[in-house]
């Protein structure tokens, strides 16, 4: 394999360092195999030469001079594939010439099972399509030597049998040594794609985690849809800070995402270690529910507790927003428990969501609520009156469905 300091200097010198590395090593490759075949031609021709047999100097000349033109327009023009294919003709009537001229198979010591590396390099580098195409002109070159040494037998030349020997085991192992290379660089290439792929599916796997419920994700990436789901009893959760619209009027935009970022990400961690689902945010409001999308018996006991831990996470922080902001963070929190209908929404920047009247009522509980409490409606309150204190403290009027009495919840009962 071609070192990092040649792909290196290749690739810049040819302008193709920007691509990705399994494809600069490809090319890389394909260039080096130049010189392979050229040498091993010149050694061919030189050996012959030395035993006092014709030196057929035009084979590797011819070679050379177009690799060198070739190499030179790929470096002008960038056109790989024009590159590619020029190559690969070469690497098929290169070898076919060179035993045609030095005797045939037994005389040329096959020289043209060389041009085997034709449609081996097109189906690594190229496509299964263009690689059928040069594998048939390899076949034709067989049948081209095979019929030219059958009507016109050659002219015996002579060479001992050893190196004749010799040079039978050097074509195949040259072949097979260069074959052998080109299968370990796409494998190794092939490895190395299935990993970034794999790193890549787990970076988009948990990006989906994020977004939607583990089941939901699942069900979306096995179907392509979601089918929407109704729940008889859930809990929804509404959070909004006091003031905050007015507040932020004297930040600057990194400030305001800041410090929004800083208290969703604390109720974020809540939420998560609740195993509550997260809705959505809104401004500076924050939505969550409970008993979706597996239904649960306790959801809305683990939200009233989710909420009072909430309300404390602002508290401990309020001196210290006071001093650096002069406000003292506050937030009303509203409660509502109910039948739901949730689903994921959109084609894209797709979102699990919920719908129905037990949403806007939990909304209305959060509007009617006083700084620093949780307010929660008659449905939660007779769900989980024998785990916390609560009080009553009135009723409001809901739309469609009449009045609703209200609760303030104070602590988990001892």
């Amino acid at each position: 394999m071609p070192g990092h300091s040649i792909r290196r200097k290749l690739s810049r010198a040819f302008g193709f360092d920007h691509l990705p590395p399994e494809e600069i090593e490809y090319r890389v490759l394909a260039m080096v195999l130049i010189g392979a075949v050229g040498l091993l031609d010149l050694a061919y021709n030189f050996t012959y030469y030395c035993f006092g047999k014709p030196f057929t100097w035009w084979t590797s000349t011819v070679y050379l001079l177009a690799s060198a033109i070739n190499l030179s327009a790929f470096r002008k023009r960038g056109n790989y594939r024009f590159f590619r294919n020029v190559q690969l003709l070469l690497t098929i009537l290169m070898p076919l010439s060179a035993q045609l001229l030095h005797g045939g198979f037994t005389g040329g010591s096959g020289a043209v099972m060389v041009a085997f590396l034709a449609p081996l390099g097109a189906l690594i580098l190229s496509s299964r399509r263009t690689a059928r195409r040069y594998f048939v002109f390899f076949l034709a070159a067989l049948v081209l030597a095979g019929l030219t040494e059958f009507f016109f037998p050659p002219v015996d030349h002579d060479i001992p049998p050893a190196l004749n020997l010799l040079f039978f085991v050097f074509n195949f192992g040259f072949t097979a040594a260069v074959a052998f290379f080109l299968l370990e660089s796409f494998l190794k290439n092939k490895s190395q794609a299935q990993k970034l792929l794999h790193r890549e599916y787990q970076k988009s796997d948990a990006l989906l985690l994020n977004i939607l419920p583990t089941e939901i994700a699942f069900e979306l990436k096995e179907r392509g849809q979601v089918q929407a789901k109704r729940f008889d009893q859930a809990s929804v959760l509404f959070t909004d800070f006091i003031g905050f619209s007015s507040f932020a009027r004297t930040l600057s935009a990194e400030e305001l995402v800041e410090e929004i970022d800083f208290f969703f990400r604390g109720f974020d961690e809540i939420v998560r270690r609740r195993g509550l689902e997260k809705i959505k945010t809104i401004g500076d409001s924050y939505m969550c529910a409970a008993g979706i999308p597996t239904a649960s018996e306790d959801h809305a006991i683990q939200l009233v507790r989710a909420a009072l831990e909430m309300r404390d996470f602002l508290h401990r922080y309020r001196d210290e927003k006071m001093q650096r902001f002069g406000y003292a963070f506050d937030v009303r929190i509203g409660i509502h428990t109910g039948p739901v209908v949730a689903g994921v929404v959109g084609s894209t920047k797709t979102a699990y969501d919920i719908w129905g009247e037990t949403v806007n009522i939990a909304a209305r509980m959060e509007q009617a609520c006083e700084p620093g409490r949780i307010n929660i409606s008659e449905a939660t309150y007779q769900l989980i009156k024998h785990e916390f204190d609560c009080h009553y403290r009135g009723r409001f009027p809901a739309k469609h469905i009449g009045e609703v009495d209200m609760f303030f919840v104070e602590e988990k009962c001892l």
